[in-house]
This record gives C-alpha cells, sequence and structure tokens, in this order.
C-alpha cells in the first residue's frame, strides 16, 4: 500500500523535489519490506 502510494506521487508531483522525496520513500518501503522478511 505504501508503495503504491509513493508511486501515485511520483507520477503525478510536477515537482523535482516531490519526487526525490517519493523516490526515497519507495527506497525506504522497499528497507522495511525486507526487515519484515528477516523476521519471518
Amino acid at each position: 500500500e505504501l508503495n503504491r502510494e509513493a508511486n501515485t506521487l511520483c507520477s503525478k508531483s510536477n515537482d523535482v523535489e516531490l519526487t526525490n522525496i517519493g523516490l526515497e520513500l519507495k527506497s525506504v518501503v522497499e528497507q522495511f519490506r525486507e526487515q519484515v522478511q528477516n523476521l519471518e
């Protein structure tokens, strides 16, 4: 769900700074996903 929101932010943003924030958010979401997989 968070990854979908980050994708939406990146695709609808007309501002480079917001796009960069969206890309950073996607990276953090991926890190969360990896940490959860390590717990299982």
